[in-house]
């Protein structure tokens, strides 16, 4: 069956009569690492993605000639399941650069660890950090122990700022790494972010061997980055992705699954539900599938600004405290090292995450004040071509202490249906790493189930 082929094309069960193997709704992360997963265990699998691009909130956009993303990410070296997916599916080694763990806030603060063996990258990282007193240092040195010496548990109902106070952080520690820290990793601000799964990504990153730590920047788009490697591999594997689908309801009948699209219906032996938890109202799954809790939502704005000539930052992605934007990244200088012309000149992305004062703000104002601020970094620049403000309301969900521990596992109360997405149940916040350890472990639910159910 030809993937690409037109929507009216869809078998609605297989050659001999039967439920035609598992069917994926939603073509981001998640679900395209459950396609993979699946396929690779030779199940058939047909993805059906409501949207033109893979990647859901991960994903290519193009604009006024250029490709963006709708919205900068940094990925890490603990994002280990991740970097499995990539090889796995033949995604180029170029395509990212991995850089020792590196925070700068010029001219402020800054921290390089070397490529030592841990915890002796962390410790001269910390104890070299241009910006901060000894006291300072060494109060982050013992909160690292003390958490160590804890297995990394903490309160379940801790926030991030509670859990630091306990620990008598100094300001200025807090200010330059713990806070960018939260609301990078997060995008929660520090007063209501699960101190609990704050010191989960410590405990993976900073305090796990050196590796995990670097920071990987993607030198391609996010639906280049893996989820259009991954439709071509699982193309490749008889499975099928669909963009452009929306799937309008799923109906259990004698034990098999019935989704309806606008151009048909398809019948399968079980479903993975691959979206987030604000669009199970688009369309009609069967009654107390899925109870969710009453998420809340925390934006990522991502700013790009275009210049009519070249410029280029003093390094690849900076921070700052006190403005509006938080980081900066010179996209020229993430760009993959193809042919020099083919790189955007130029370009420029400031990111924002969590909510805040920016939110009051219109986009053309929000872009005018970002400007400005990387102004106050770069000195002058030259005239403005355009700017293009991304605004990812639903980008990720609050990661609060009360919302973690109620976070959803991936079996529903239907079986043969499957939920995943960076909101099931985990250790990780809402990141690409979550959302594909989710689709994994659906996939794994979804082999054993349909080893015990007759087909």
């Amino acid at each position: 069956m030809d993937c690409l082929a037109h929507l009216g094309d869809l078998v609605t069960v297989g050659a001999d009569g039967r439920a035609a193997g598992v069917a994926v709704i939603g073509g981001g992360y998640a679900g395209m690492a459950a396609a993979v997963a699946l396929a690779g265990s030779g199940i058939g699998v047909t993805v059906f993605e409501a949207g033109k691009v893979l990647g859901g909130r991960a994903r290519r956009v193009e604009y006024r000639g250029e490709t963006i993303d709708n919205g900068q990410h940094i990925l890490s070296g603990a994002y280990s399941e991740m970097q499995k997916l990539m090889a796995r599916v033949g995604v180029p080694v170029e395509s990212v650069s991995r850089i020792p763990l590196t925070l700068a806030m010029p001219p402020d603060f800054s921290l390089r660890a070397p490529r030592w063996i841990a915890p002796l990258h962390l410790a001269w990282a910390l104890l070299t950090a241009k910006g901060l007193a000894l006291s300072d240092r060494l109060a982050a040195i013992g909160f690292m122990q003390s958490l160590k010496r804890s297995n990394f548990r903490v309160g379940a109902t801790e926030t991030v700022a509670s859990l630091l106070a306990a620990h008598h952080q100094p300001d200025k520690l807090i200010r330059y790494l713990w806070q960018p820290l939260t609301v990078s990793a997060l995008n929660t601000p520090m007063d209501t972010a699960s101190a609990q799964v704050f010191a989960n990504v410590l405990r993976d990153t900073l305090a796990s061997d050196r590796a995990a730590s670097d920071l990987i920047l993607p030198r391609r788009d996010l639906s280049g980055l893996f989820p259009d490697a991954a439709a071509d591999w699982v193309a490749a594997r008889g499975g099928c992705v669909h963009r452009g689908q929306r799937i309008k309801s799923v109906v259990v009948d004698n034990g098999k699954f019935q989704l309806a699209t606008e151009a048909g219906g398809s019948t399968f032996n079980a479903v993975i539900v691959a979206i987030g938890p604000h669009q199970f109202e688009s369309f009609s799954l069967p009654a107390d599938c899925a109870v969710l809790p009453a998420f809340s939502y925390e934006p990522i704005v991502t700013i790009y600004l275009k210049f009519e000539q070249q410029v280029r930052l003093p390094l690849p992605m900076f921070g700052q405290v006190g403005g509006m934007a938080q980081w900066f990244f010179d996209r020229r200088q993430l760009a993959a090292d193809a042919v020099a012309s083919s790189r955007p000149d130029g370009l420029i992305a400031a990111v924002i995450s969590a909510s805040g004062a920016h939110e009051d703000l219109s986009q053309d104002a929000l872009a005018a004040r970002v400007l400005d601020e990387l102004g106050r970094h770069t000195g002058p620049l030259p005239a403005l071509a355009w700017h293009k403000v991304i605004i990812e309301k639903f980008a990720t969900f609050a990661c609060t202490p009360s919302i973690h521990t109620k976070r959803p596992g991936c079996l529903t109360a239907t079986p043969g249906i499957f939920l995943a997405g960076d909101y099931t149940a985990g250790d990780y916040p809402a990141t690409i790493e979550g959302a594909i350890r989710s689709g994994i472990s659906a996939a794994d639910h979804v082999s054993r189930y349909l080893s015990t159910t007759p087909s």
